[in-house]
């Protein structure tokens, strides 16, 4: 039988300026029992992407997830990825800011969990052709994309 391979992936997001008890919903509901999960199950492998304003949130108000999060990471379990800190479209601002947001939820990310992230989550997944020169100057080495984007570009399945 031939063997393959997933790779599974989640974004983890709350907007600038929505209510605490949004996100403290999101916290009880979804984000701790995903990390519950997967405290439980240490052979799931998986990638996860946190909005940098999620994670300001989650330090301020759930002392214990960042810390869970770092476990899981440190086991080899988690690959986070990196990203525009407050969720930009990144192909709409200036290229200063693009480096600048993917920059600082790298920093965050290895100063909070001690991780630097290799691959990059795209908001609303809006990719456009200037977009490799910022990514890889933020130390970026992969940007997930959508499937539509390599068809849009002539690939063929």
């Amino acid at each position: 039988m031939k063997k393959i391979k997933v790779a599974f992936g989640i974004h983890n997001h709350q907007p600038v300026g929505n209510f605490d008890f949004v996100f403290e919903e999101a916290h009880d509901k979804a984000y701790s029992p995903f990390l519950d999960l997967l405290e439980r199950h240490p052979g799931i492998r998986m990638v996860q992407h946190y909005s940098g304003i999620l994670l300001e949130w989650l330090k301020r108000n759930k002392p214990d997830f960042l810390p869970r999060l770092k476990k899981l990471v440190q086991r080899g379990q988690v690959e986070l990825m990196t990203g525009g800190f407050y969720e930009p479209i990144l192909s709409i601002i200036p290229y200063r800011d693009k480096v600048g947001q993917i920059s600082k939820l790298t920093k965050f990310l290895q100063q909070e969990i001690g991780y630097e992230p290799k691959g990059m989550w795209l908001a609303e997944r809006i990719w456009e052709p200037h977009l490799p020169k910022p990514c890889s100057e933020a130390g970026v080495r992969y940007v997930v994309l959508d499937d539509s984007h390599f068809k849009n570009a002539g690939l063929r399945e």
